[in-house]
């Protein structure tokens, strides 16, 4: 039973983070950083290679059924089995974590994995705070090659993106990975030996950031825009959703929360022509009965104006499947 100060801190759903980032990107190195940091938060970090995490022995206060805790107030433990029952065992064991890290593999997408944590069985009890991705600058066109789409699909899931290895790669390289990253919505951070500040990694949920601006579209770079839907009031969750799967090609990324019938409420992401809906524990402050929607589209110009009608449409009743 937690009491005091954990009993009210715990009362909230756990935020949680996904690393993600193509092979030897720097991930383990990051989580290395996290488990030795001086951030005064109790994280549990989940790893696949769990013999790759330096978990220095001074820092280790007691190791039980492969959880180390440690001095810090952290604990780290393997993924030796299902991610859910993984959890689920870490929130039996530990009732006084104040953040979960769960570090995914090179080959996996991370937005896959942040998907488990918004399952229904964790409703209350834990909410998706950011996919971190990390990008080795100067190796990252070998790893696009390696696994072709693999690569750009962990970029693109990205909230926070830590452009890592920078001192390797140079000043030229780094620039040019900053005009290539037009997602508005993304923090970019340069980083040596992946060494981030704790305060840029553990800020609170993205959306609840700021990072939905404004209802017009607008200029990223050159070669794209974005545009943000915002309606107040429940939707049709069908309407919406035939409303995304037949965008047209030139917008490539949607994410953002629904809200139905009977107070429920969806995260949405959509990457190229992959759509997931799934059923969010929460919704960021600030639009807990708000639809919010970003959508960024690339090359010639999306039909944005005709796109938000359609999505207008989806609060009423079905008449007829919407079209772009």
């Amino acid at each position: 039973m937690v009491t005091g100060a954990n009993a009210t801190r715990n009362a909230a759903p756990i935020p949680v983070t996904v690393i993600g980032g193509f092979l030897g990107a720097g991930k383990t190195t990051l989580v290395n950083h996290i488990l030795g940091g001086d951030h005064g938060l109790k994280i549990a970090v989940m790893v696949n290679d769990f013999g790759a995490v330096n978990i220095d022995a001074a820092l280790i206060a007691s190791a039980e059924g492969g959880l180390y805790s440690l001095s810090n107030g952290c604990v780290c433990c393997g993924l030796n089995q299902g991610l859910v029952e993984q959890i689920e065992a870490l929130l039996a064991a530990r009732a006084d974590i104040d953040h979960i890290i769960v570090e995914a593999s090179g080959v996996a997408d991370p937005a896959r994995i942040m998907d488990t944590v918004r399952y229904a069985r964790f409703a209350g009890r834990l909410r998706a705070d950011a996919i971190v991705v990390v990008v080795d600058v100067a190796g990252f066109d070998a790893a696009r090659a390696a696994a072709s789409g693999l690569a750009d699909v962990q970029v693109a899931s990205a909230d926070i993106l830590i452009l890592n290895k920078a001192d390797l790669a140079g000043r030229a390289a780094v620039d040019a990975w900053r005009a290539r990253c037009v997602f508005p919505d993304m923090r970019l951070i340069e980083a040596t030996q992946a060494r981030v500040p704790f305060d840029l990694l553990f800020a609170g949920p993205v959306l609840a950031r700021g990072v939905v601006s404004s209802f017009s579209a607008e200029p990223v770079n050159e070669i794209a825009v974005s545009a943000t839907w915002r309606h107040d009031g429940v939707v049709d969750l069908k309407r919406v959703q035939a409303v995304l799967t037949g965008l047209p090609a030139s917008v490539y990324r949607a994410k953002g929360f629904l809200h139905t019938e009977g107070g429920r409420c969806f995260a949405v992401h959509l990457v190229g022509t992959r759509l997931t809906v799934d059923a969010a524990a929460w919704a960021p402050e600030g639009i807990d009965t708000e639809n919010v929607l970003a959508l960024i589209g690339f090359g010639e110009r999306p039909p944005f104006e005709a796109i938000l009608a359609q999505l207008d449409r989806c609060a009423a009743p079905p008449s007829s499947s919407p079209s772009i």
